[in-house]
């Protein structure tokens, strides 16, 4: 069953989604970096990560902004752990806007 946490959670993770989508328009990286650390201390709060940036719930569970996240996130930690980098959250939320169709087919038109 979904708790009100989680459905706030998936409301917090749409609507800073859309502003991201906002700032990587602007190229406002600095004000991105903060908002989706923001985000990300919410999904640790909510033990859906821990301070590591590992997943700690089946993605499957979640509503689905928080589960295209979560696949993102488990997407660039595999990435960067073969090519022992340090993770980034840019490079999460890179990887998260490319997955996110809304983003491909709305944003990433305009920008061209």
């Amino acid at each position: 069953m979904m708790t009100d946490e989680l459905i706030a959670l998936e409301k917090q993770v749409e609507d800073t989604l859309f502003r991201l989508m906002e700032l990587e328009v602007e190229e406002n990286i600095i004000q991105m970096g903060q908002l989706f650390a923001e985000l990300l201390a919410s999904l640790q709060a909510n033990m859906l990560i821990n301070y590591k940036l590992e997943v700690l719930v089946d993605t499957a569970s979640c509503l689905p902004e928080t589960q295209l996240l979560l696949e993102s996130l488990l997407d660039v930690k595999q990435r960067y752990s073969k090519r022992m980098r340090l993770l980034t959250h840019r490079d999460i939320l890179k990887v998260w806007l490319r997955k996110n169709s809304q983003f491909k087919s709305d944003f990433l038109t305009r920008m061209f």
